[in-house]
């Protein structure tokens, strides 16, 4: 899984992977994801943007969006960074 940060007032890019295989913790809220169900970025000058890929399935998702296990999953991911 990847997922990387971009845009904000700076403009400075965050990446980072994990796998689900040496991280229990990351398996549960990759369970709990859907990235399907995730709405489209709005238009806010100067939000982040995360681009999201969970083995293949891709998503980019606005900060305003980012809640509940998505978000869990995205702090938990660039955390461990």
């Amino acid at each position: 899984m990847t997922v990387v940060r971009s845009g904000g007032f700076a403009g400075i890019e965050r990446r980072a992977e994990s796998d689900s295989a040496s991280d229990p913790m990351l398996t549960r809220l990759v369970g709990r994801v859907d990235l399907t169900a995730v709405p489209p970025p709005g238009r806010i000058p100067d939000q982040f943007l995360y681009e999201i890929d969970i083995d293949g399935d891709r998503t980019t998702v606005g900060e305003a969006q980012l809640q509940g296990a998505l978000r869990e999953l995205v702090h938990h991911v660039l955390g461990r960074a």
